[in-house]
């Protein structure tokens, strides 16, 4: 290998995660009887489709550039999670989609296949081309059991990493009869939708790490209270010496008459027997926690 040759081929492999394809070396001045020789001695390593790993170890990053620069492939399924970071389960693996019925084979790599894979629905992330959140969403249906699948869709709603009507619109355009993850899909359409509950752990860890960032004192959380009954009778936050009671609402968008109704009742027990209560949404404190802190901290100098 000629210097020239060397440092060109270096260069290309630093920025593809230690990756070259075999026309890249040829385009550099490499022949391809030095491209064999090179992996016969193992100083290259072969992960198929004409893709040499140079240096570095074979991981999870490697093996999807290598399905990029190989083939005609999009990051998909859990990898792509992964990569927008929508809280899936750990994943080890690396998956890709390519637009045709045409079957690759690469080492490392889970290939799947999709006529449908529109450009509408890739982004890129860190160089890489990856199906945009609800086309992941999408996909990951048809890998994913339900709960799992409920719960990254649930987080990504509440961060707004995608939205309902998106979800829906991707169901109509992809779903059919008979395609893996549609059924899923819809139920899980059906079991988020507007009305959507954020769950009550994700509410107490975002009104937690509010309070532990303030000079608040932490309340006390899930405390019950003796009006109401032994199931159902706990609130999110409270100051006791302060009979203040939080309560955070996880109800993004339209909440039921009946729980409307519900809260204001429970609000007005609290209230005749001498608590005050200030009820915060995910909205608030999402979007605006200094208001959520100060209303928080006025009460309690009310009270004092």
């Amino acid at each position: 290998m000629t210097t020239s040759a060397g440092v060109t081929i270096r260069r290309l492999a630093e920025s593809q995660n230690g990756l070259v394809t075999g026309e890249q070396a040829v385009s550099a001045g490499l022949s391809r009887c030095v491209i064999r020789r090179r992996v016969r001695l193992g100083e290259w390593k072969c992960l198929g489709s004409d893709t040499y790993l140079i240096y570095g170890s074979p991981s999870a990053m490697v093996y999807l550039r290598a399905a990029v620069l190989a083939l005609p492939a999009v990051v998909s399924h859990q990898s792509a999670a992964q990569l927008h970071r929508l809280g899936c389960e750990p994943f080890r693996g690396a998956v890709a989609t390519v637009p045709s019925r045409r079957t690759y084979r690469l080492e490392g790599v889970q290939v799947h296949q999709s006529t449908d894979l529109h450009r509408r629905y890739v982004t890129h992330i860190a160089g890489f081309p990856v199906t945009n959140p609800v086309r992941t969403m999408f996909d990951l249906a048809s890998v994913t059991e339900f709960d799992e699948l409920r719960s990254i869709a649930q987080k990504a709603l509440a961060a707004r990493r995608v939205t309902y009507e998106g979800l829906a619109e991707i169901l109509e355009e992809l779903g059919r009869r008979g395609r893996p993850g549609t059924a899923r899909f819809r139920e899980l359409l059906e079991d988020v939708a507007p009305g959507l509950v954020v769950p009550e752990s994700a509410l107490e860890e975002r009104m937690i790490a509010l309070l532990s960032a303030s000079d608040l004192p932490m309340p006390t959380l899930q405390m019950p209270l003796p009006w109401r009954s032994p199931t159902k009778g706990r609130v999110d936050f409270a100051y006791e010496d302060a009979r203040l009671i939080i309560e955070c609402d996880g109800r993004r968008w339209h909440t039921t008459m009946e729980a409307f109704e519900s809260d204001r009742r429970r609000d007005n027990l609290a209230q005749l027997h001498g608590w005050k209560v200030l009820r915060f949404t995910w909205s608030d404190l999402t979007d605006q926690p200094f208001r959520v802190v100060h209303q928080i901290s006025e009460a309690l100098r009310h009270a004092a």
